[in-house]
């Protein structure tokens, strides 16, 4: 698995001006206290299939792979718009504003990173609460999703639910911890 690792003197980058809209976003986002995740393979010809679920609640967050039974469950990660590669998110560009279900939601288009992983990113989010709605990636190394998460072609679609009911914690079973 060759993995594309951000330059070694990223760590002095300071976050991306282009991409202020987009770090709010996602810290919104991510201090939400109660919402869910979906993901999806999504393949080239625009279908997606489910692979796994994320459950958030104040302190605790929940994941399930589709089609095995048991739960995760960790504390919360803190969140930040970098890490020790650097920003989260690079040289974003502002795509279009479109409505969705009566909102308006905002479409920019960016260079993701996580721990040195790399994709393509388009986010969604929606004017009004400045949260994400939706986000694909398309990894620059095609076999890290395929071996980390079992898709079929280096893109991963999040679909973002903030129903305090769609987040609510699983019954189980957990796996041992």
């Amino acid at each position: 698995m060759a993995l594309i690792a951000a330059p070694a003197f990223a760590q002095k980058i300071k976050e991306d001006p282009s991409c202020a809209e987009v770090n709010y976003a996602y810290a919104a986002t991510r201090s939400s206290w109660f919402y869910s995740e979906m993901f999806y393979d999504l393949r080239k010809d625009g279908a997606g299939k489910q692979f796994g679920e994320q459950r958030f609640d104040k302190e605790t967050a929940y994941y399930r792979t589709v089609g095995k039974p048991a739960w995760s469950r960790s504390q919360r990660a803190n969140w930040s718009p970098r890490d020790d590669y650097g920003p989260r998110f690079q040289s974003c560009q502002f795509v279009a504003v479109r409505k969705e279900l009566g909102d308006k939601i905002r479409q920019y288009r960016a260079t993701w990173q996580r721990d040195g992983i790399v994709a393509d990113i388009d986010v969604w989010f929606s004017s009004k609460g400045k949260r994400f709605v939706r986000a694909e990636r398309r990894f620059k190394d095609p076999e890290y999703p395929n071996k980390t998460y079992g898709t079929t072609e280096g893109a991963i679609l999040e679909v973002f639910d903030y129903n305090p009911k769609a987040a609510v914690a699983p019954k189980g079973p957990f796996e041992l911890e």
